[in-house]
């Protein structure tokens, strides 16, 4: 009995993720306005009735979509010596699979209730945990400085792309990132 439970467990969880997965790919691609919860479920694979079961509808999955996307520590995980040299080879070299949150983000712009959940999730998730990692008495300008900046980095990477960041970053491109993004913790 428990190793059945234990498995309708698992399946639940595999399910949940599998939605999970897919609306942060369907979001990232069509935005939050054009994402229907069919072309979700399509791509997980499971019936339209589990996102109400499992997210309570679309724009609760959306929340918890761009809630898993968005993650602080690929950030304060650095040592502040090294930050600016460490965050650009992370952010330029480390393709590691995540979806980008920075697609979504642009995709709740145009539904209010999105973009409320959104403009939330990157204080609460992003601003608030670099203010604290920053900190000191201007740790929330740092922490908007620093997201002004990588902002620009991945629009112009992967959103508006530039010949500048196919590929390679341009090593002199790649310096003043470094440069700049420790000059955001230095100063």
């Amino acid at each position: 009995m428990e190793t059945a439970i234990n498995d309708k467990m698992r399946d639940a969880d595999r399910t949940r993720q599998a939605i999970l997965r897919a609306a942060q790919q369907i979001f990232t691609e069509k935005g939050f306005a054009e994402a229907g919860v069919r072309d979700i479920t399509a791509r997980a694979g499971v019936n339209q009735s589990l996102v109400s079961r499992y997210f309570g509808g679309k724009l609760k999955l959306f929340e918890a979509a761009l809630d898993a996307a968005l993650d602080a520590r690929l950030m304060t995980d650095l040592p502040k010596e090294e930050f600016g040299k460490r965050i650009v080879a992370r952010f330029a070299d480390e393709r590691d699979g995540r979806i980008s949150p920075l697609p979504m983000l642009f995709g709740a712009a145009a539904d209010s209730d999105a973009r409320e959940i959104a403009l939330r999730l990157l204080r609460d998730r992003v601003l608030e945990p670099l203010t604290q990692w920053f900190g000191g008495e201007v740790a929330e300008v740092k922490a908007a400085a620093f997201m002004v900046v990588s902002l620009g980095f991945f629009t112009y990477r992967d959103q508006l792309p530039l010949r500048q960041f196919a590929g390679p970053v341009d090593p002199a491109l790649r310096r003043w990132l470094e440069d700049t993004f420790q000059s955001i913790v230095d100063g």
